[in-house]
């Protein structure tokens, strides 16, 4: 494995455990202890991580933002076990909307065989459903943003204000407690505060990971969605807190 490339999957562990030791690393990737301290050093220097006594820590501020493709991955039985419980909000005809958040890209697989409309802004969703003649498949137009795999800017903001869903599924960056919903760039931020004036009914799908995270950009209060989706029902405040917006928690399958 070339250098760069085990960094990165240095990256992927960091986001997935938040903190790693020099010993693991060097058993897992099959080097030396002085080569993973180098690679940590070049890590820290980028500002992803801080060195610690025999490792390493993520450094997690409320502006960091993380390339899609490297969050695609990461919680997945998670994001696929909130999947599960977003399609079964969704029936035959509905116009949906998916956004390009990468819980979304986990969503196409189970709602592949309906028939739709969905309306997406996510080249993730764009690649996964555009072969179903099944689905009519709206893409909104705008400048492509890589690092989210999705599309953005006035256009597709435009867009937005000129259409209405039966459904909206989408995600953020972090839940605060009684504050709402919170991003880490203004651009994402804008294009999800229009989203949710378009549908009928919002569902914000966040895995557990998310409740409770730094962020920096407010999105919206609770009160202004219908649902929130995750994977392990929150500690008791945070229902509290859900319930007094008049928000439904879903983390279980419908029986």
């Amino acid at each position: 494995m070339l250098s760069f490339q085990r960094r990165e999957e240095i990256k992927r562990i960091l986001l997935q455990k938040r903190n790693v030791s020099v010993d693991e690393l060097a058993k897992k990737f099959q080097v030396s202890d002085e080569t993973v301290r180098r690679d940590l050093t070049f890590l820290s220097n980028e500002g992803f991580c801080s060195k610690t006594y025999g490792g390493a820590s993520l450094t997690v501020r409320s502006t960091t933002h993380t390339p899609s493709n490297m969050k695609k991955n990461l919680c997945l039985e998670a994001k696929q076990r909130i999947a599960k419980i977003a399609a079964s909000q969704i029936k035959p005809g509905d116009c949906i909307f998916l956004d390009h958040s990468t819980t979304a890209a986990e969503l196409c697989a189970d709602i592949r065989n309906m028939d739709l409309t969905i309306v997406t802004n996510s080249l993730w969703v764009l690649r996964e459903l555009s072969s179903q003649e099944n689905i009519h498949l709206v893409v909104t137009g705008g400048n492509v943003r890589v690092m989210d795999q999705g599309l953005f800017g006035l256009e597709a903001l435009n867009f937005l204000r000129n259409h209405y869903f039966d459904k909206v599924f989408f995600s953020c960056r972090s839940l605060h407690q009684t504050r709402g919903i919170f991003d880490a760039n203004e651009q994402v931020a804008a294009f999800r505060q229009t989203l949710c004036e378009q549908g009928a009914r919002s569902y914000l799908m966040a895995d557990s990971s998310k409740f409770g995270a730094p962020s920096f950009i407010h999105i919206m209060p609770y009160s202004k969605l219908d649902a929130v989706i995750t994977d392990t029902r929150p500690g008791r405040e945070w229902v509290e807190s859900l319930t007094k917006a008049g928000v439904e928690l879903l983390d279980q399958l419908p029986e």
